[in-house]
């Protein structure tokens, strides 16, 4: 006889949530998992009530980078699911552990065609590291344990879990899981030796930083790797949070838009250190450069060979968390092999001279955004979240402000937009302690709006910046490119934003200049309170360096 009392299957899983270290979910609510919705009540979980599913995934999502631990998101079958389906994106396309928990029709009616049913298994089979379905009531302890072991470990990502109602209900006298741990590897020893051979011997080597298990620990060693082996270091597309930024090493961020001169100097490096993640189209301008070239060396560390030769074949692969390869590369015999220190010098002093200079604002009366950045990145706190999601206007974002510590940079991979504002909410309650900033453009607003009402109730004093245009900037962009003069479906129109933010009971400005932006901006983080600031912009100064009527 068992010697654990029955439990009902939405107990067994909440029970499991908790042994795991999960300390709040989000969700959006239905009738499908009630079972679930009950047991929280009595679990020392906080949930966090959104008012659509993708802003619940999106601050799980937003949860899993910055703790490292699988961040929670329960939402009911059907719409729901689709609704969430897109933070299972941003979570495979930025390596962020995740798990998704949907309700499902009874077992008794599978396949019958029932009310929102779906198949997960085929909905999210090619996005999730696995998708599994709560069949049996005594099981639920030990998948819901491995869905974590499977999110966090090897290159992490999402685990869809689907929960029929019929099982939620039904009970067991089984024990929950006890927490676990990820797996991890590590390099051998003959392949750090390898690696430091190949770096003596470079003469214009470069060291890629990628998406991966990461950490304030891991952006550490991360940077004393590349001082002691004089390694010009760059960030991929959004992993500019992974070393520090005022670093003499630290060369600036490829991605969309990657600088000319940044380009270049990818293409000219002997060796490329790929530490994390894959090399992508957003790495390689659409898969223009980087291509095989002979005498180029591609190192790829990586903790799952999915993420391996995928477009660029690597010369050297090791399977290894970044933290378990900078601890040997670190801890290796003897001193730094490098080799000509006064060119490799050079070398890197060029690389961040320039990222020196391209994070200087150019001087120009129509570019507000480049006025409000330069007085903005000087005031941030070196670890205050600064989230956003995708448009141009995010450009300015990423170009001036400067990543001094893991954990700062809430940005979709994904490029999806509407992800800022739950993801900023998500790094308030994660770090109370921490200054939270979002940026948002109105189409990006827009498509997340509604989560005001969670920012409201969770209390984190985020300052939200609605940048407005009056257009999908990014779009325009490249209509303007490729169809010049001929604008077809890109433009909108906006709600008062000012009076929306105030409807929700925040303090709520629009500004047309830099130093009304700062007044604004210093009395909200001064007031301890949520505010809202809309910015109103030019709609065509596109970039800090492209006006669109001068495309021409």
């Amino acid at each position: 006889m068992s010697q654990h009392a029955s439990r009902s299957g939405g107990e067994l899983l909440v029970d499991t949530l908790a042994e795991q270290g999960v300390t709040r979910v989000s969700c959006v609510p239905g009738e499908s998992y009630l079972p679930v919705l009950d047991a929280l009540r009595e679990a020392p979980i906080e949930v966090d009530v959104c008012r659509h599913e993708a802003g619940a995934g999106n601050m799980a999502v937003a949860t899993g980078k910055l703790t490292g631990r699988a961040g929670v998101a329960m939402v009911t079958r059907g719409p729901g699911a689709m609704h969430a389906a897109i933070s299972v994106h941003t979570a495979e396309q930025d390596a962020v552990p995740m798990l998704l928990l949907i309700g499902q029709v009874a077992l008794r009616d599978r396949e019958r065609g029932g009310f929102q049913e779906m198949n997960y298994h085929e909905v999210f089979g090619s996005v999730a590291k696995w998708v599994v379905s709560l069949d049996t009531v005594e099981r639920i302890p030990e998948t819901i344990a491995r869905a974590f072991r499977i999110a966090e470990g090897g290159r992490p990502g999402p685990v869809v879990i689907e929960m029929p109602e019929d099982v939620l209900a039904e009970t067991a006298a089984v024990a929950a899981v006890p927490r676990i741990e990820p797996l991890t590897a590590a390099p051998t020893p003959a392949a750090v030796a390898q690696i430091r051979e190949r770096l003596r011997l470079a003469k214009r080597p470069l060291v890629l930083l990628g998406r991966s298990t990461w950490s304030q620990e891991t952006a550490d060693a991360a940077l004393a790797f590349a001082e002691r082996y004089e390694l010009p270091t760059l960030a991929a597309f959004r992993c500019q949070d992974y070393i520090d930024n005022t670093s003499a090493y630290y060369g600036g961020h490829v991605g969309l838009g990657t600088d000319a001169a940044l380009a270049a100097r990818l293409e000219e490096a002997d060796v490329i250190l790929a530490v994390g993640g894959h090399i992508g189209d957003a790495e390689t301008k659409g898969y223009e450069i980087l291509g095989p070239k002979p005498g180029r060396t591609l190192i790829h560390v990586a903790a799952s060979e999915m993420d391996v030769d995928r477009y660029l074949q690597a010369t050297i692969a090791v399977q290894a968390t970044p933290r378990a390869f900078f601890d040997a590369m670190l801890g290796a015999a003897g001193e730094p092999p490098v080799a000509a220190s006064g060119a490799r010098r050079d070398w890197v002093s060029t690389v961040r001279s320039e990222e020196v200079a391209r994070s200087i604002p150019p001087v120009q009366s129509d570019d507000l955004l480049s006025a409000i950045m330069t007085q903005l990145a000087d005031e941030l706190p070196a670890d205050a979240i600064v989230a956003n999601g995708a448009g141009n206007y995010a450009v300015w974002v990423h170009q001036f402000v400067k990543y001094r510590r893991y954990g700062t940079q809430l940005a979709p991979a994904s490029g999806a937009m509407g992800f800022g504002l739950p993801a900023g909410i998500a790094g308030g309650l994660v770090h109370p302690d921490r200054q939270v900033v979002v940026f948002a453009g109105d189409g990006c607003f827009s498509m997340a709006m509604t989560e005001m009402g969670v920012l409201r109730s969770s209390g984190v004093p985020a300052v939200v910046v609605i940048v407005n245009n009056g257009i999908y900037g990014t779009i325009r962009l490249h209509q303007e490119r490729r169809y010049p003069g001929r604008v077809s479906a890109t433009s909108f129109e906006n709600p008062d934003f000012v009076m929306l933010a105030q409807a929700f009971g925040f303090t709520a400005e629009r500004v047309t200049t830099a130093d009304d932006f700062m007044r604004v901006y210093r009395a909200a983080i001064a007031s301890g309170e949520a505010a809202v600031i809309e910015v109103v912009v030019d709609p065509l100064r596109s970039t800090p360096s492209v006006r669109l009527d001068e495309l021409a």
